[in-house]
């Protein structure tokens, strides 16, 4: 049977016809009227509590895919059914204009934990490693970098380095080549640092980058080494956000369409721009 399934119009989507997930939406259903001034960001194919894909064959009793399941468990085969009664993963299509939030999902013990603690903030207690398939040229943050990488950024954007601070970014260049605990530890309290200086510090600095990266522009630089061209346009997007110094500290995927990424749980991500097929 066919599923209309749901829309979520984050204000990170790509707008009207411009976003795939309008685009789908509307081959899926010709009367549907798609709104160019309204963002389009996710399309929702599963059972979650939020989004439960509604059944659009009116001859079936259950009114959602989630109801339908559940009379008919034994869809699922036999292990799916043994060990979750559901579907365990969610299947979405996005569509990023602008970046999404860094964020990190939690593995299935602390999932269950913060789902029995905070039920509306967390509406099921599954994990959500996830699987991100392109479906345009598709750009993402995911992970950590290198150790050395991140110490050769930190030599080149000084405002970074004023950021964290001269004991903490000797430590972490010492680590390099050590015992890996030493260089997760160093690196630890380098992002710490970071994420945690103070608003009007790490606003300083970061004017103070944004400015040179903006003049180097102006006068026909190579900005790549720096990162710049991304570095610009986050910026732009979220101004004074600490977000921003991030970029230095996590890994730039550039996926082609067909190519894809596994982010498995605890890893550190955000999508940054492009369309995708999702699973969690």
């Amino acid at each position: 049977f066919l599923l209309s399934c749901p829309v979520q119009h984050y204000a990170w989507g790509k707008m009207g016809l411009s976003s795939e997930v309008a685009q789908l939406l509307a081959c899926n259903d010709p009367l549907v009227v798609i709104q160019e001034d309204k963002p389009y960001a996710e399309m929702w194919m599963g059972t979650h509590p939020r989004g439960d894909a509604l059944i659009a064959d009116s001859s079936i009793i259950e009114k959602t895919l989630g109801q339908w399941i559940s009379q008919n468990v034994s869809s699922l085969g036999t292990k799916v059914k043994e060990d979750y009664r559901d579907l365990p993963f969610l299947f979405k299509v996005l569509s990023v204009n602008t970046a999404l939030s860094i964020q990190a999902h939690p593995n299935k013990q602390l999932a269950k934990k913060l789902h029995s603690q905070a039920p509306e903030h967390y509406p099921d207690g599954n994990h959500k490693p996830e699987m991100a398939i392109a479906l345009t040229p598709f750009q993402a943050l995911c992970g950590f970098r290198p150790v050395q990488e991140i110490v050769d950024f930190l030599q080149k954007v000084p405002e970074l380095q004023f950021l964290i601070g001269s004991e903490a970014v000797e430590q972490l260049k010492q680590s390099t080549g050590q015992d890996p605990k030493a260089s997760s530890s160093a690196l630890q309290v380098c992002f710490t640092k970071m994420m945690k200086s103070d608003k009007a510090a790490f606003q300083k600095q970061l004017n103070l980058l944004v400015k040179r990266v903006s003049q180097e522009v102006a006068e026909g630089k190579d900005v790549t080494q720096s990162l710049g061209d991304l570095l610009l346009k986050l910026h732009e997007q979220y101004p004074g956000d600490i977000g921003c110094f991030v970029i230095y500290f996590l890994n730039l995927v550039k996926l082609e369409p067909g190519e894809a990424i596994f982010l498995g749980a605890n890893v550190p991500h955000a999508y940054l721009s492009g369309g995708t097929f999702y699973q969690s």
